[in-house]
């Protein structure tokens, strides 16, 4: 079965980015068959600098490097199952037209239309900088965009979308089903404009194949607040908050027109099998710390929607619609049953959640603040004394051959980097919390993880990179280990019990081999018991 996600504009990539490490923590699973082999990911934004997409791309990157890492192992272990290909789509950029006012230039009454439609300042934008919020300039973007995807196929130009809807075609043509999730937002630009373009578009592109072709889509409803924009409104185009809830209710009707959602399996108008909307009402909503309308300085604060939209795309991937299940193509929402944002909030899936998001952020509590420079001083920078550390010695030789050594210090990197790039995602994710949703005794407190100890972690981060690390705060991370993941029940997982456990390893086969037993053991060694 082929599975795809399709993320549209900058939420669209904070979506994804979510997807990864619901990828990591085994999240997406189908009854009876564990986890999903594989994920084939799209990101979709004109935007080719925006800093969302940046993160994205190199959080998948960091963490295919740490699942391949572990390939080598022989062993069972949890998490980092599910593959990620992701790719961007271009779009050819660089042959199109670069505003509204370059595409209109090519008939007299196209120009005459942009000048009646559009402001000076919207006809003028590059799309290149994305649509600042305004969808009505991506309609036009995406209809030009896809009514060219032939032509080019034709032509024999390369291009993302016709890759992927190849591969589509191919998942059909040997009888196996093929699901579609799209996400983005539809409160601003280019997810407004571009997913039900895409959507549309492929519906009409597989008519002939809807018992086998499945699509859904998490829609992001408005759930955070911009500041004031410090620019000339009359020169050039902001985005408004303000805005927000109309432009969402708009984006919403405009479905409604043809049936966001299919009756059932004899609907031909209907767009989506399944589609899930996530929102906030707006005294919920917190002011994005650090905000940008494009580019490289839009990389946006995760927020707990983002990681919610994850959960609705396992959700998808494991629900049937067709034959005797098509009673589920409905338009969800997420029922939230708790007070404040705890592992509760993920109802029949908490456990699952506390034990495996738990685990990689103690792993990477272990790992970040012992391990790696401990691995690293000992493999790579030939520190021999280290050889007598417990946890070293049970795994690695003191020698290895230098093209061994440089290639387990690029995996010992790549796993750093993923569980950098997490502990970054969580801290952000649970700073962002609305007030309301934060536990009640404790301003800053969240039902998760312990605040202090996250925060700890994430100072221990920021200081490795430099030439002073926090020994002060790896320290209290090491003794509130066992209090980093909040639970009913104590942990007695310990940095005390998680070092001796890793200390019994046994070396195996090379140098992969030794590196992927020792980042098994030590997952097993921080693993909740389900």
């Amino acid at each position: 079965m082929g599975r795809y996600v399709i993320a549209v504009g900058g939420t669209g990539s904070k979506v994804l980015e979510a997807i990864v490490y619901a990828a990591c923590a085994d999240a997406f699973s189908t009854p009876g068959e564990g986890p999903l082999p594989a994920l084939d990911l799209l990101s979709v934004d004109v935007d080719a600098s925006c800093g969302n997409t940046t993160r994205l791309k190199r959080a998948a990157e960091a963490y295919e490097e740490a699942r391949a890492a572990l390939a080598a192992s022989p062993c069972e272990h949890a998490c980092f199952h599910t593959r990620l290909s992701i790719s961007r789509w271009s779009m050819n950029l660089s042959r199109r037209a670069a505003s509204v006012r370059q595409m209109a230039a090519r008939h007299a009454l196209d120009g005459l239309l942009a000048r009646t439609l559009f402001t000076r300042a919207e006809a003028d934008l590059e799309y290149s900088e994305g649509f600042r919020g305004h969808p009505d300039l991506g309609v036009l973007f995406f209809a030009d965009l896809l009514g060219a995807l032939e032509d080019m196929r034709a032509q024999g130009q390369p291009d993302e979308l016709n890759a992927m809807v190849d591969r589509m075609r191919a998942d059909l043509d040997r009888g196996e089903t093929v699901q579609v999730l799209l996400t983005g937002s539809i409160f601003g630009g280019t997810g407004a404009s571009g997913i039900p373009a895409v959507s549309r578009y492929l519906r009409r592109r597989f008519a002939g194949d809807t018992d086998r072709f499945v699509m859904g889509a998490v829609l992001m409803l408005p759930y955070y607040r911009v500041p004031p924009a410090g620019v000339d409104t009359e020169r050039e185009i902001a985005v408004s908050s303000d805005e927000f809830p109309d432009k969402a209710r708009t984006a919403l009707q405009y479905y409604g027109m043809e049936g966001m959602v299919r009756n059932g399996a004899e609907d031909a108008s209907g767009i989506f099998d399944a589609a899930y909307l996530l929102g906030l009402p707006p005294e919920h909503f917190v002011s994005a710390r650090l905000y940008s309308t494009g580019s490289q300085s839009q990389e946006n604060d995760a927020h707990m929607l983002e990681w919610l939209a994850a959960r609705c795309a396992a959700r998808f991937f494991s629900t049937g619609f067709r034959g005797d299940e098509a009673h589920n193509m409905d338009c969800y929402y997420y029922q939230w049953h708790t007070p404040h944002f705890c592992w509760d909030s993920f109802d029949t899936d908490a456990a699952l959640y506390r034990a495996r998001y738990g685990a990689l952020m103690k792993a990477a509590a272990v790992y970040v603040t012992e391990c790696y420079p401990a691995l690293r001083a000992f493999l790579c920078d030939g520190r021999r004394s280290l050889g007598r550390v417990g946890y070293l010695a049970a795994f690695f030789r003191r020698s290895y051959p230098a093209s061994a050594r440089a290639r387990l210090g690029a995996r010992l990197d790549g796993v750093y980097r993923f569980f950098a790039f997490y502990i970054n995602w969580m801290h952000q994710v649970l700073h962002t919390l609305p007030p309301a949703f934060r536990l009640p005794a404790e301003g800053e407190g969240n039902g998760l993880m312990d605040a202090a100890t996250l925060d700890a972690l994430h100072a221990a981060l920021a200081s490795l990179g430099s030439d002073t690390p926090d020994e002060a705060a790896c320290r209290q991370v090491q003794r509130g280990l066992e209090r980093l993941v909040l639970s009913p029940v104590p942990d007695r997982r310990d940095m005390a019990r998680v070092v001796s456990a890793l200390g019994g390893g046994a070396r195996a086969g090379g140098p992969d081999e030794a590196l992927a037993a020792f980042l098994d053991t030590l997952l097993a060694a921080v693993m909740e018991d389900l």
